[in-house]
């Protein structure tokens, strides 16, 4: 149970107690147990507390075992942590990185070159760097550090002066794994950035009690026989709130085992592993799975461990779950969810016999309500803005108080701007975003409900439907 935890460091005290000899994470098919990744999270946590101020810490780093080491590091460090997606541009980077007030980033070497142009305008003190090899046995991480020098010709880095510099594997080697801070007392543990319903690059304050909230509802959801023997395939990015919070976080929780894919878009990175490893879980997105069941070797893979597989992100098209489930023997079950919510709020039951459509009902104490435009609550059926509240959903954004005014009602619900409705089941059904939705002679028309119908056609295998100006209608499709 997590109902009794304060802080996330708690996770991996427990996993480390418990069962230290578990695999916790495979990278690169190399395998570190709770031992290793509690003892190398303290080894970077002890370097933290000694070297560094104040400030927000950085993460740009792809699915590496070096990932979580380092969020784990950061945490027991008692500093607050903001993951950036590696394939960011350096303004992107720059934005962010001043908006968080980021004065420590830990950055994979491969992707230096972005920070690099805008370093000096930032509030960055310390770069910590990682190579793709970290954490690998010493042969392999040579060769594998060696091969990727030499694939993406990065040899040196351009260092600016009055910024300490150090190797992640440095740190490793060179600290004590007995936690040194033991006073942790910060209560923020993430400022997860969103475009969410406006757009606008902005920070939800995730709490450790936010997203250890979380992961209890998630426990609850989950099938009982997902347990400390059973494996999760983390092909979705862990800088993404979704992997994060499931493929890590709740894993390390019930003790069990994380397969990172360091690029999904290599279709051998993703089937590979699901021939070599007994997968009981899978999450990801209508396009991953979309790309798994129209590969040559799908039909020849064994799905008989598999418990659960999860989509979120983006709706579920329904001729993808078909496919699925004609092979797989059950559908995909598809969840809801924001960054704002450290993320899910509602998922259909393990044991959905086919596709619905919905993303099920709302996880133990969270609440969904449907809103009119003057925040009138609607009924069964209602087409309207989704609301939220449970103990999951972010206090504000960080330093936004306009945004924050606009995106809570005075009882406390976040509106997600996300269209949809609760059937007389309770069952959440999402039909579209509000800034989507396009207006015909008056008629909502809801790009999502357009290209389901397109997307049935044999021919066509993902759609985009968008409303452009018209004289005489206002929009048209």
């Amino acid at each position: 149970m997590t109902n009794n935890l304060q802080h996330l460091t708690q996770l991996l005290d427990r996993a480390f107690k418990d069962k230290p000899n578990n695999q916790a994470l495979v990278g690169l098919d190399n395998v570190i147990n709770y031992n290793q990744l509690y003892d190398n999270s303290i080894c970077l946590a002890n370097y933290l507390s000694a070297n560094i101020g104040k400030g927000t810490v950085a993460i740009m780093v792809p699915n590496l075992l070096a990932f979580p080491v380092s969020l784990f590091g950061v945490w027991y460090a008692d500093r607050t942590a903001t993951l950036i997606n590696p394939l960011y541009t350096s303004d992107e980077v720059l934005k962010q990185c001043l908006d968080a007030q980021v004065t420590t980033i830990i950055i994979a070497k491969v992707f230096y070159k972005t920070l690099l142009p805008m370093l000096k305008k930032t509030q960055i003190k310390h770069v910590i760097i990682v190579e793709v090899g970290d954490l690998q046995p010493t042969i392999k991480r040579h060769i594998v550090n060696l091969i990727t020098c030499f694939k993406r010709k990065i040899f040196l880095i351009k260092k600016h002066s009055g910024i300490n510099y150090i190797a992640l594997n440095k740190v490793l080697k060179n600290h004590s794994n007995h936690l040194e801070n033991k006073v942790l007392e910060n209560e923020v543990a993430l400022l997860q950035y969103t475009g969410g319903t406006s757009g606008v690059l902005k920070a939800a304050t995730l709490t450790h009690e936010n997203i250890l909230a979380n992961i209890h509802q998630l426990e609850q959801w989950l099938p009982k026989d997902i347990n400390e023997n059973s494996s999760i395939l983390t092909a979705l990015p862990l800088y993404h709130i979704f992997a994060l919070t499931i493929n890590c976080l709740l894993f390390i929780h019930i003790k069990g085992n994380s397969i990172l894919v360091l690029n999904p878009r290599e279709i051998k990175q993703l089937i590979e592993p699901l021939k070599k490893y007994n997968i009981g879980v899978i999450t990801g997105v209508n396009t991953l799975f979309g790309v798994l069941v129209r590969h040559k070797d799908f039909k020849k893979l064994n799905w008989s461990k598999l418990k659960v597989a999860i989509s979120g992100g983006m709706p579920l098209d329904k001729k993808v779950s078909d496919l699925w489930q004609s092979v797989v023997g059950k559908p995909i079950v598809q969840g809801y969810g924001l960054t704002e919510c450290s993320p899910v709020v509602s998922a259909e039951s393990y044991e959905t016999s086919e596709y619905t459509g919905s993303v099920g009902k709302p996880l133990i104490g969270t609440t969904i309500k449907t809103f009119d435009q003057s925040l009138n609550e609607l009924q069964a059926n209602d087409i309207g803005e989704i609301g939220i509240k449970g103990p999951q959903v972010m206090g504000s954004y960080w330093h936004r108080e306009d945004l924050n005014k606009e995106v809570f009602t005075k009882d406390g619900f976040f509106l997600s701007g996300d269209m949809g409705y609760l059937d007389e089941h309770g069952r959440v059904f999402i039909v579209d975003r509000v800034k989507d939705m396009i207006i015909v002679s008056g008629f909502n028309v809801y790009p999502c409900d357009v290209e389901q119908v397109l997307n049935q056609h044999p021919d066509v295998e993902e759609s985009a439907c968008v409303g452009i100006d018209h004289k005489v209608s206002g929009q048209s499709v």
